[in-house]
């Protein structure tokens, strides 16, 4: 067998170097990289993933005993449903509710002709809803502005509808047609 010497490896990489050109040594030198590469990280991974999955097939074949999750259980005592209860305003608030309304629709600057109110008891539970639609005209920050106020006010208020139109793009003043539920005690008139 020939021995291998420095001139002789010299001469046979600039053969194969005037050969190939510039692109075909940069070709030769990223497939050379990219071996390096697989052998020292993508080895490393696939030998990891192995592991893991061994790891995680002994552990499914050690697997008896399934452990229960802890529910807490809803319990609600009377107290703490008459304490839900008691947070709603009672029938007899009514007219001072009515006018925190209106006095929050006058402070917005708002036009608030008239109202339309109908009461109706809910089928289950203490409460009774009491709907109040009103139509308002105004600017949209005013009315907006109304609206979070009145939310904030009243705890007991919730907006269920809201409808608002303008007569033509050009005009700043809207009308909107905002339909609230105030949640009242039932049992307290």
């Amino acid at each position: 067998m020939r021995k291998l010497n420095a001139s002789y490896v010299n001469w046979l990489l600039s053969y194969y170097a005037k050969h190939l050109g510039l692109w075909g040594l940069l070709g030769v030198t990223l497939v050379v990289i990219g071996l390096l590469f697989y052998t020292t990280k993508i080895m490393d991974v696939e030998n990891e993933l192995n592991r893991n999955l061994a790891e995680y097939k002994q552990l499914q074949s050690n697997k008896t005993v399934s452990v229960p999750l802890s529910v807490i259980p809803a319990v609600t005592t009377e107290q703490e449903i008459a304490d839900f209860y008691n947070q709603f305003p009672n029938g007899a608030s009514l007219p001072k509710l009515l006018g925190q309304i209106d006095h929050s629709a006058v402070k917005q600057s708002l036009i608030l002709n008239r109202a339309d109110y109908k009461l109706t008891q809910t089928k289950q539970g203490k409460l009774i809803r009491y709907e109040i639609v009103l139509p308002v005209i105004g600017k949209y920050m005013q009315i907006r502005q109304f609206i979070v106020a009145l939310l904030h006010q009243l705890p007991a208020l919730a907006l269920t509808d809201m409808q608002i139109k303008r007569e033509n793009s050009m005009s700043s003043v809207v009308e909107a047609r905002l339909v609230f539920v105030l949640f009242l005690q039932g049992d307290q008139w």
